[in-house]
């Protein structure tokens, strides 16, 4: 039973952006760059055990936590980048087994031109498995069409709604976010507030390792400074955290929100009420938005251990 409801949403009259009201927020803890809209410091204990995300100092995450310290493991790293904006060759970007970028490659008004340079780069880059799912900047891609763009993205694996298993690693990639009106240009991949939980987001399987969405949960690194407002989206918030459960999810969108936060189930039970189970799990979420105005972040890296 889904908890959302219409009345989740304000609405601000011609503009149609969604505005969340009355809805409970993730509790976090912050493994770098605190958000400026938070109080709060970086949990310094979580961040020395899970570490700092850099190629020196990855996160290290575990398919099973109770298995660390065991040396029975296989293992993949992840380099991960989201929102580059035609500035990806400006990156120094770590080597790896997994490339991975959320969306907004280009800028919306160049779009088709720019994701054929997107993809002559990628193709130079030596890790051995390339993931891409798109963002709202992405406006010549065709929704309906994803053969189409596994076509123009010939050097990179397109994923749009469903699963790619990397030597046993599943990992679940989707480029939706709430739709935001007519005054926006780059809206591609935008859905209606109220349908975007129950057809696209309960689609999502529970028995996968990582998450890739290109807009990231309410309430989670999803911020705009502009508005004022956590302009994430609840349904996600929801599925994420209650019913899906990965040990990673990836995305970008909101620029502002830029770095990395531990969610542990047990101190949210107001989040997850009648679907809290005994079982704790925590969750990776990491924004990757790279692009930071007059300066560029880091792509993040990430040692995936199973």
């Amino acid at each position: 039973m889904f908890l959302f409801k219409l009345s989740t949403y304000n609405w601000v009259p011609g503009l149609r952006v969604p505005r969340v009201r009355n809805h409970p927020r993730a509790v976090l803890h912050h493994l770098n760059r605190v958000p400026h809209w938070e109080e709060g410091t970086v949990d310094s204990v979580l961040a020395e055990r899970i570490g700092a995300g850099t190629e020196d100092n990855p996160f290290v995450i575990y398919r099973d936590p109770h298995s660390i310290g065991t040396d029975s493991h296989k293992r993949l790293r992840f380099v991960c980048v989201s929102d580059t904006h035609n500035q990806i060759d400006k990156l120094t970007i770590p080597r790896g087994d997994v490339f991975v970028h959320c969306g907004d490659a280009v800028k919306y008004y160049s779009s088709a031109r720019d994701l054929l340079k997107f993809n002559k780069f990628v193709g130079t880059l030596p890790h051995t498995h390339k993931l891409f799912i798109s963002g709202n900047h992405c406006i010549s891609i065709n929704p309906e069409r994803p053969d189409l763009t596994q076509e123009i993205l010939s050097n990179m694996t397109y994923i749009q709604d469903q699963i790619i298993d990397i030597e046993g690693v599943r990992i679940y990639g989707s480029p939706w976010q709430l739709k935001r009106g007519l005054f926006y240009r780059a809206e591609a991949f935008s859905y209606a507030p109220e349908n975007i939980r129950a057809d696209k987001w309960a689609h999502i399987p529970e028995d996968i390792d990582i998450l890739l969405t290109h807009s990231p949960p309410y309430s989670i690194r999803d911020h705009c400074s502009k508005s004022a407002e956590h302009l994430g989206c609840p349904g996600l918030l929801h599925e994420v955290v209650t019913r899906v459960k990965p040990r990673i999810h990836l995305f970008g969108h909101m620029h502002d929100g830029y770095g990395a936060s531990l969610y542990k189930s047990e101190e949210n039970q107001t989040l997850e009420g009648e679907n809290s189970t005994s079982l704790s799990s925590d969750i990776l979420f990491v924004n990757l938005a790279i692009d930071q105005g007059r300066r560029l972040g880091d792509p993040v890296v990430i040692d995936y251990f199973y």
